[in-house]
């Protein structure tokens, strides 16, 4: 993990883009979306099932973790 992202905004460049309540991808999981533009702020890189998620927080310090594909997301 590249430790430059740490402290960086997250920004959802898609719709209907998955927030999960724990490092997972499954359905069970997931406990949110977020739309274009939303942001978060990245806490840290981590690998689930060999692909990378980002644990985030938002502005009421809530952590989750999305996924960290440059197709869905950009970094700020």
């Amino acid at each position: 993990m590249s430790s430059l992202i740490v402290g960086h905004r997250m920004v959802s460049k898609v719709d209907n883009l998955r927030l999960y309540e724990s490092p997972s991808w499954e359905d069970k999981d997931v406990t949110g979306i977020v739309n274009v533009g939303e942001s978060f702020i990245i806490d840290t890189e981590i690998i689930v099932n060999g692909s990378k998620q980002y644990k985030v927080h938002d502005s009421k310090n809530m952590t989750f973790y999305i996924t960290a594909s440059t197709s869905y997301i950009k970094i700020k």
